[in-house]
């Protein structure tokens, strides 16, 4: 009886933990998701693009010396 009640318990136990850490990742998700994330992410990538592109036809890079 003792054995299949502490059974139970590890098994409510372990199901609540893993719930709470599933919570928690949904949770980041959703911040990393969000409208304003995606914005300051996306502007990154163009600033980072238009960097690469500047870099590239820059006249600081010129061959003849």
């Amino acid at each position: 009886m003792l054995v299949r009640l502490r059974w139970f318990v590890l098994g409510f136990v372990t199901s609540v933990g893993a719930l709470s850490y599933l919570a928690t990742q949904v949770k980041r998700a959703r911040q990393k998701i969000n409208a304003e994330a995606m914005l300051r992410s996306s502007g990154r990538t163009a600033a980072s693009l238009i960097d690469r592109a500047a870099n590239r036809i820059s006249p600081d890079q010129t061959t003849d010396r």
